[in-house]
């Protein structure tokens, strides 16, 4: 069955409560179905796995506060999972550029989902690369989690020294592609 780490779930949480408040958080949850509360408990421990359906039950949440002036939502929610991430205990997965960091992906890809998917790589030049995501059965992903994907890799290439960072999705399996493909530039 497919899982994803506590610490992800954490840095969406955090930003939504950031964002919209703590106490209407709190309200719109109460409002999800049964099964899509069971999936979200007052606390995600950030090295516990918990199941993969518990990003669509935060869509579902986030869906619910969302307004239409968060056009960008899905790409801060993968960008503060990223420092949720690498600014914690994590920390020691970053690595001195970019380039080094592209190489440790699918390492890192694995620490945070279990049986989900499977990542690969490829370094273009000495400022750019393609992330390709393979999904397991069970874990299909939507436009917002591409979305969030792209501003956690994102992120995480920032953090490490990319600079004007550029993303494109130009290949995805909600288009019936083979599997999603990421593109990132810098300097």
């Amino acid at each position: 069955m497919a899982e994803v780490r506590g610490v992800l779930l954490n840095g969406w949480t955090r930003l939504l409560d950031e964002r919209y408040g703590a106490d209407r958080v709190s309200e719109a949850k109460s409002k999800l179905s049964p099964e899509d509360r069971l999936l979200l408990p007052l606390i995600f421990l950030d090295s516990n796995w918990y199941p993969f359906d518990a990003l669509h039950a935060m869509r579902k949440l986030t869906r619910s506060l969302a307004t239409r002036n968060d056009k960008s939502l899905a790409v801060e929610i993968g960008r503060a999972m990223a420092r949720q991430s690498f600014n914690g205990a994590y920390k020691m997965m970053l690595m001195k550029d970019p380039i080094s960091q592209v190489a440790k992906f699918s390492v890192i890809t694995e620490f945070f989902f279990r049986e989900a998917r499977t990542l690969e790589t490829e370094i273009v030049n000495d400022h750019s690369c393609i992330v390709r995501y393979h999904y397991k059965t069970g874990a299909a992903p939507n436009r917002g989690l591409c979305q969030s994907l792209a501003g956690f890799w994102g992120q995480v290439l920032e953090m490490v020294g990319a600079k004007q960072l550029k993303a494109a999705h130009p290949k995805c399996v909600m288009d019936r592609a083979d599997c999603c493909e990421f593109t990132f530039d810098w300097r």
